[in-house]
């Protein structure tokens, strides 16, 4: 089993403007810890927020999620998650949460039902219900994903419809999230949820392998299970990788991307074996498939370029490199053709949906 562990540090300033409140200057430094395995994640994050007026947000929270193997084309998601958040000299308030999917996908494509129970605590106590569906679509380095989801805390109750598209280049990583609140239904409660709409845009700038720029903006709803208010807001910062790789986003499941690019491989695409070997200060990246007429690699050590592999032997293609020991990320690609990857590495999910491979070079 190839278990992974990432961490990284995020450093930003931002103007916000949270639902019923005035505009304000903020600075947060954001911590996050995760752990992955083929079927288990495991994650921690954390926030403390200073605004201008000199009041601060203290926010934890924790995840786990753990997925059946693989039956075809369906697979069972367990998740649970517990959070807390406090705001200057206001009582904390909580959250404990458990969630169930039931995941169908086809080559590029899935959808799933889920439901999430649990407990939510702000000075009174009362048990959230959600129902959702959701699809998602993966095409090489885009990936699209919508949801419905219907929620109810006592008497309050609320319908979000919600999208989200990622794109990655060489150079830069982009994601939007939008959406709607349509139908509230929340009696004597007329600021915890508003209906309406709206978007997010966040982009990704890898200045070196542990060092990013990211900018953000837009606004986003209220959550009433989480106590999250609705905001406005936009932000700049740095992210410090404290683990070579950074984090992987959670919008598609990456255990269930990993069983389309199984089935994927399984089925049309032609055999592919990958091979590492030392060869003194150098690594030889060695790949077998007799029915290539060129073929091409790029990972995080060639930063994302793609490099040409040459033919040494009847199906057996080499390129010489020196790797750093530790985990990396690549793709292959056979005559041009899309991006896959190969027998020898664990398939996940990317930075932004696509798929790529994990290999661990000691």
């Amino acid at each position: 089993m190839v278990a992974q562990t990432s961490a990284t540090l995020g450093m930003t300033g931002s103007v916000v403007e949270y639902d019923g409140f005035l505009a304000s200057t903020a600075a947060t430094l954001a911590p996050a810890l995760r752990f992955d395995t083929p079927n288990l994640s495991l994650g921690g994050q954390g926030s403390w927020t200073l605004f201008e007026s000199g009041s601060r947000i203290l926010q934890a929270t924790a995840a786990a999620a753990w997925l059946t193997p693989a039956r075809e084309r369906w697979r069972l998601e367990l998740s649970g998650s517990a959070g807390a958040s406090r705001y200057a000299d206001e009582p904390a308030s909580g959250h404990a949460l458990a969630r169930s999917r039931l995941h169908f996908y086809s080559d590029n494509s899935g959808s799933w039902i889920g439901a999430t129970t649990g407990a939510s605590f702000n000075g009174s106590s009362r048990t959230p219900y959600e129902l959702a569906i959701g699809t998602w679509n993966v095409r090489d380095r885009i990936a699209l994903v919508g949801t419905l989801a219907i929620t109810w805390l006592g008497a309050d109750r609320h319908i979000d419809v919600a999208g989200a598209a990622r794109w990655t280049g060489r150079r830069v990583e982009l994601e939007t999230r939008f959406g709607a609140r349509p139908w509230v239904n929340s009696p004597g409660r007329v600021g915890d949820a508003l209906t309406g709409g709206w978007c997010e845009v966040s982009a990704l700038f890898p200045l070196n392998t542990h060092l990013s720029l990211e900018l953000s903006g837009g606004n986003y709803p209220s959550d009433p299970v989480r106590r999250v208010l609705g905001s406005k807001y936009a932000t700049a910062g740095l992210r410090l990788d404290l683990a070579r790789d950074r984090l992987p986003p959670l919008t598609i499941p990456a255990a269930i991307v990993a069983a389309v690019q199984n089935n994927n491989r399984e089925g049309s695409t032609p055999a592919v074996r990958l091979e590492i070997l030392p060869a003194g200060s150098v690594h030889i990246i060695r790949v077998h498939n007799a029915s290539a007429t060129s073929l091409e690699l790029m990972g995080d050590f060639t930063d994302w370029n793609a490099l040409p592999l040459a033919r040494v032997g009847a199906g057996v293609w080499e390129l010489r490199l020196q790797l750093t020991a530790g985990v990396h990320r690549l793709n292959i690609r056979i005559d041009g053709g899309a991006w896959l990857v190969p027998a020898g590495a664990r398939p996940e999910e990317g930075e932004f949906g696509g798929v790529v491979g994990v290999v661990v070079i000691r």
